[in-house]
Parts: structure tokens; sequence; C-alpha cells
């Protein structure tokens, strides 16, 4: 195994094989030596690497790994096989930026202890009364697991411990989860593995009558759609019907796990089910529905790119019996794992999910199992409701303010002595963009350049290098440019007031004097790049001097010359180290290196 191991085929399947079974770090061990050794062979293993890092949340790596993939493959005609991952790599960025800037809630979340968390799994939390139902993967005197419904009695403000439900629900030899009470009905799921990776799930009923629940039934084939998955089961009262919400991965869905709606009456007729729509639906899995009646929100998980990584707990009120867009519930609540089945108790004072983030107990592996979590919504039978974040405009503002600054220090290159060379002006007419898409055109003269001379391993390595710097560098710095300035746009459309402070910098290839003034050039252009943005869009607010009816940009230079202590070569007859080496190009640079929200 240890020979194989050292074949990258091999290595590609450990990788795959330690991804799909959630051991993300091992998989990330291997794809990241593929990615340093062989990369060309598997293009994807940087989409993967971005994902186990978003997965551990290390959202920063992970931005860099999926824009590098974003860079490379971007080309639809070129790599059209590589279109959907290129696009999911956007969503996943765009999902590590809202968790770096995430509003963190003053919530403290508590996490149950061992009277009702056990070292597998615990989740779908329904507390009705003074009784918090659950599910829970436990292992049987056979060492063989299943799922079963549990129950623990709230008393004395303490979850005391847990017990099995009995066997009128819980079948043997078939795992029997998420059970949700509405009026004298229990609903709940009993699953069959299809695989070892895979359930079908269907839901059944039982009502509460003179004292006694009836036998469980199962629903309506309407319901349980033969052949597929139908879960997560919560009945309520919402546009004046009982309506049971579920999740399903049947036909003429949106994709993968969808919510679903049907509406029934008080002898469990059930009118066809409903798709939840597109606002709540996307082409990945939304699952665990949770209907608060009293302000007709919904919540649910998500397993979207856009989140934070895992599932994430999203709501979205119902206008007019519509759902209007989910929002995040952001941090703590949703973490890089899974966070899902979000439910309020009957009182409304608490908040119930379950996840697998670093405090879970587990067995064997971290993150393995999920918990049971709770927090104090501050709420009550009589008070307003707290438990959804309020976000104001000035919230919106810090948000993107947020992401703007994420960027920062944000570094862009020019190729030697531009733009306008030979001269000493201090400013210019070209806009980074045009100097920026002439750089990258010299990209191959800079690879012939710098590997001229060179053979075998060298020459590889000086092609990689100048390579690497032109994608990393020169077109990423670019790429974050113009999401730099189209969160600019966003503050200035909400009238905030951003202060830019941007800094030069040159290689040693002239006197100081000129390197200042051709920094000064440099800054020159980026500043043209401002000015010139969508046909000047964002002039009124830099030219604004005192209308506060508008926002405005105040853009401060801070100009130097050569770096200090430089060991790049100053030889102007030895061009190959002094211009087209990739370490004197990373020196010929500015940077916006600070961003101040007024």
């Amino acid at each position: 195994m240890l020979q194989d191991s050292l074949n990258t085929d091999y290595q590609y399947q450990l990788a795959t094989a330690a991804r799909l079974n959630y051991q993300n770090d091992l998989s990330f061990y291997w794809y990241k030596k593929i990615f340093d050794e062989n990369a060309e062979k598997y293009p994807d293993v940087i989409f993967y690497l971005g994902v186990l890092s978003k997965n551990k949340g290390d959202y920063k790596n992970a931005i860099k790994y999926f824009g590098k993939f974003q860079r490379k493959y971007k080309s639809t005609k070129k790599y059209p096989e590589y279109a959907r991952l290129v696009e999911l790599s956007r969503q996943h960025i765009q999902g590590c930026e809202n968790a770096l800037i995430s509003k963190k809630d003053n919530l403290s979340i508590q996490h149950l202890d061992t009277n009702v968390n056990s070292p597998l799994s615990e989740y779908a939390p329904f507390m009705n009364d003074t009784a918090l139902l659950f599910s829970s993967l436990r292992k049987n005197s056979d060492a063989t697991t299943e799922i079963k419904l549990y129950s623990s009695v709230f008393k004395n403000d303490t979850f005391h411990k847990a017990r099995l439900l009995s066997s009128f629900f819980n079948d043997k030899n078939i795992n029997v989860a998420n059970a949700c009470i509405y009026r004298n009905f229990i609903f709940f799921t009993k699953c069959q593995p299809l695989n070892a990776m895979e359930y079908e799930c269907k839901i059944y009923v039982s009502r509460y009558i003179h004292h006694h629940w009836t036998e469980p039934i199962e629903l309506h084939y309407e319901i349980n759609h033969p052949r597929y998955t139908t879960t997560h089961p919560f009945a309520t009262k919402w546009n004046n019907k009982h309506t049971l919400f579920f999740s399903s991965n049947r036909p003429n869905g949106m994709g993968g796990m969808d919510i679903w709606y049907a509406y029934f009456d008080e002898q469990l007729n059930f009118e066809k089910p409903v798709n939840a729509g597109k606002n709540i639906n996307t082409e990945h899995d939304e699952i665990t529905p949770f209907l608060d009646t009293q302000k007709q929100v919904l919540y649910f998980s998500s397993n979207t790119p856009l989140g934070f990584g895992g599932f994430d707990i999203f709501y979205a009120p119902s206008v007019q019996g519509q759902f209007e867009k989910p929002i995040n519930m952001g941090s703590p609540i949703n973490t890089s794992y899974n966070d899902m089945y979000y439910s309020l108790s009957s009182d409304r004072k608490y908040a119930f999910f379950s996840s697998n983030r670093t405090e879970s107990f587990f067995e064997s592996e971290p993150n393995c199992c999920n918990d049971i979590y709770y927090y104090l919504t501050g709420d009550g039978a009589n008070t307003g409701d707290t438990t959804i974040p309020v976000f104001t405009k000035r919230d919106t503002i810090i948000q993107t303010f947020g992401k703007l600054k994420l960027l920062v220090p944000l570094t862009l290159y020019f190729h030697n002595d531009e733009p306008d060379p030979k001269t000493k002006k201090t400013t210019t007419d070209k806009n980074y963009q045009r100097t920026c898409e002439l750089y990258l055109q010299m990209k191959d003269e800079y690879i012939r350049e710098y590997s001229s001379g060179l053979k075998g391993d060298e020459k590889e390595k000086a092609i990689e290098l100048v390579t690497n710097f032109f994608e990393d560098s020169v077109e990423y710095g670019f790429s974050q440019l113009e999401k730099f300035t189209a969160y600019l746009e966003e503050l200035m459309n909400n009238k905030a007031i951003v202060k830019i402070v941007m800094k030069g910098y040159c290689s040693p290839l002239a006197s100081t004097e000129y390197n200042i003034n051709l920094a000064k050039r440099r800054i020159s252009s980026l500043r043209n790049y401002f000015y010139q943005y969508k046909n000047g869009k964002l002039l009124p607010y830099i030219r604004n001097e005192n209308d506060t009816t508008i926002g405005k940009i105040i853009l401060v230079d801070e100009d130097i010359g050569e770096l200090p202590f430089s060991k790049v070569s100053d030889d102007l007859k030895d061009k190959r180290n002094s211009v087209y080496s990739p370490y004197a190009a990373a020196e010929r640079k500015i940077q916006i290196i600070a961003v101040e929200l007024k």
C-alpha cells in the first residue's frame, strides 16, 4: 500500500475516498500532495482543497484555492468540463466571505450534556411542553447501531436522563427518527438502508385517542413517493390550514433534497404536495423544515455553497403565503460544520439545533457525529421574538465594508518601467485595467526569457514560477480589484464614506527619484481606473466635498520608491534577473494598504 501511494492515481483515489468518508484531514493531505507534485493531471484537486479548507473553517485559504481554480479554468471554450466547478467556486468564495464578516450575535450556545448527547449522534430535537423528543444513533447489545426515538424530561432547568420511547414507535431493525407532535398527532420517519451511504425514508403518523396512541400508519403515496425518500416531517397551522412540511428528493424538485408541504384535514386526507419554491430550494439539499407559526418564519438547513460550510441554518419569512429569500442565521449558530434541525420550544424560550461542530462528543473521529445544542431566545409566550437577527441599513454597510476590508492589502503588479516608460512624469493617462491586460499578454515572453539557457528540472521550475506569478499575482490582483470596486459601488449606493490608502513600490533599476515618480504614475493609473469605472460612476463620490446626501470616496497616496533591503539584481544588462525574474516582478507593485469606514 505504501508503494502504491507513491503513484498519483492511488493518491487521488485515497484523497477522494477520505473526502467522501468525511476524513477531511487525511483527504486534504493527499490532495495537497498531488497539488504540489502533479496538479495538472487532476485539475479538480484545487477545487477540493478549497472545499476541505472551507469545511475546516480556514476561509482565507479556501478563497485562495477557489480563486485559483476559477482563474485557471474559467474559459468555458477551453475547459467546458469544469464550467460547473468554476461556478461553484464563485459561490463558495461568496460563502467564505460571508462567514468571515458574519455578524457575531451575542448568543450563548449551550451543549447538552451526556443525559442527552452520546459519543454517537443525536439530532432532530423537538421540545413539547416539558419533554424533549430527539433521535439518536446508539449501539445495541450486539454492537450494531440503530437510530431510535428518545425523550428527556425537562425539570428544574435540567434535561434528565434520556429514555428510549416505547417499542410502539421504535420498531426493531428499523431506523426511526424525526418525531414531531402536532395537536393529537405524532409524525415521524422510518428508514431502511439502500446501501452503505443511502436510506429510503417514509413518514408515519399516529393519533392520540382515548388516552392511547393508535397504531402508526404510513402516509399515503402522494406524500411518501414510491422509490424516493420522504423525511423530516413538521406539522403546523399555515395559511389557516393544517400543513405538513417535509423534505424529499422526489421528481420535479429543484435538485437534491427539497422542502415540500401538503395541506391536510382532520381525517388525514392530504392535498397534493407543493414544492416550497425557488426562493427556498436550490440544486443542492434543503432539509429539516420548521415553521415558527407566531412569526410565520420558515427555518431550514441547506448545504448551498453560499453558506459557511456543510449545512447552514437559514430563515425565510412567509408573506401572504409565499416565502421570501432566505437569510443565513449567521455565527455562532452556523459554523463550517453541519448545523441542522432548528426548532423552538413550545413556550418559545429555547431554540434547539444539531451540529457536528468541534465541541460535539465523538467515539473515534472528531466531527463525525451530531449533538444537540440550544440557546435562550430571550423570548416567551407573551414577549417579542428575538430569535431572528435584525439587520439595519448600518449593518448592511458594515457587512459590505467587511467584505471590502477582507481584500486589503490588495496588490497590483506592473511590467518594468510601466506605465509611460523613460519619463519623469508623476501622472499618466493610462488606466490600470489596460496596463494589466498588456502585462498579462507578456506572459509567454517572461517564460521564454526567464527559462532561457536552462534545461530539465531547472527549466520546468522556472516556467512554473513565472506561470504561478502571472496567475496567482497579476491576474489574481486584478480580479480582487474588480471585486473591491464592486463592493465600493455598493457602499456608495448606501451613502457610506470610505477612505482608501494607496502605496507604491518599484524594483531597483533606476534612481530613487525616478522610482518615486514611477510609483506615483502607477498610483495614478489606479486612480484612473476608479475615475473611469462604469463610465465614471464613482466620480461624483470621489469629487464630493461636503454633500451629505450621497456617499464619498477619499483617495490617499503614500508614495514609496525602491523596496528596502532588496536582493533583486539592478544590473540593466542582466534582464533575466532584473526584469523577467518573478522575484523582480513581485517588487514592481502598488497596494491598497488600508481602508476606513468613516
